[in-house]
């Protein structure tokens, strides 16, 4: 889906935010000239573009690129920078080969519906440094904590900022999206509750969620995450009532489509989202049952 030009903000010293304009994910740029780091470089081959002359005119010693997950539209930027040393969870290299066809097929639609091309095609790609939660990282002045982003990806990992209290946080915490789920709603709930701590003690002032707009401020940030604590709490509770009515899994989706949710009646629509997050919960909660 693509939305008006992206924009550019700025969230501090050195801190820049790319929203593309295809479902506006955002690429979240470090600068400094000792080490710059780049996170999650896309969408667009215009966009890449833009993002690699703002890097160059930092002329960084050093540069890096982070990816916070392995879906199509967070690793497109790899061959922009080829020299460039990669980070990202220990198991993105093997999701991305083995999603590769599905990413070029992504990569050339979402290219084609806004009159571009591939000067440099995806290819798949190893990473430097695999790392997962619990791990810290200094590059340069930039001080990374990875945290857990189960939920949504296999490969996510959320990144914490510290001196300068920005939380990146891949696919989750969005302004348009509700959560979207790739198995039961209990692990995303768990990521989200881990993340509560943390923003409440002051750690963090600047949210950059993978699509949508950052946020400002611990009470902004824990808004969006009680909503979609109670999005993913409501949907998990009506899928048992659903359950215990002996509804059937196509009755369910009918009786579900009545929640209220962001973006239900938006131009960027979750409606699919939801639908898809229905079956994954009404998976997890049949796992649950028969263990």
């Amino acid at each position: 889906m693509l939305t008006a030009a992206g924009s550019w903000a700025t969230l501090g010293r050195g801190v820049l935010v790319r929203e593309s304009r295809a479902y506006r994910m955002n690429s979240v740029l470090l600068l400094s000239s000792r080490h710059s780091v780049v996170v999650d470089p896309g969408v667009l081959p215009s966009e890449l573009d833009e993002i690699a002359a703002k890097v160059a005119e930092t002329k960084p010693r050093k540069l890096t690129l982070l990816f916070t997950h392995g879906h199509w539209d967070h690793v497109l930027g790899r061959s922009w920078w080829p020299e460039a040393s990669t980070i990202a969870h220990l198991r993105l290299a093997s999701e991305i080969a083995r999603e590769a066809a599905k990413i070029t097929r992504e990569a050339d639609t979402i290219a084609s519906s806004a009159g571009e091309s591939w000067p440099r095609p995806f290819q798949p790609f190893d990473v430097d440094l695999g790392v997962g939660p619990g791990q810290t990282a200094r590059l340069g002045s930039w001080v990374l904590a990875f945290l857990e982003g189960a939920g949504h990806s296999d490969t996510q990992i959320a990144i914490h900022v510290e001196p300068r209290k920005l939380l990146l946080a891949a696919d989750m915490l969005s302004d348009i999206e509700i959560p979207a789920l790739n198995g039961p709603a209990a692990v995303y709930r768990r990521t989200l509750e881990a993340l509560r701590p943390l923003i409440a003690s002051g750690a963090v002032e600047h949210l950059v969620p993978g699509h949508g707009s950052p946020a400002k401020g611990a009470a902004a940030i824990l808004e969006r995450l009680d909503r979609d604590l109670a999005y993913l709490e409501a949907l998990e509770s009506k899928v048992r009532e659903a359950r215990r009515s002996k509804l059937s899994m196509g009755q369910a989706l009918h009786a579900l489509d009545a929640m209220e949710y962001t973006g239900k009646t938006a131009e960027y629509s979750m409606v699919e989202t939801h639908r898809h997050n229905v079956r994954h919960a009404w998976a997890g909660i049949e796992a649950e049952t028969r263990a």
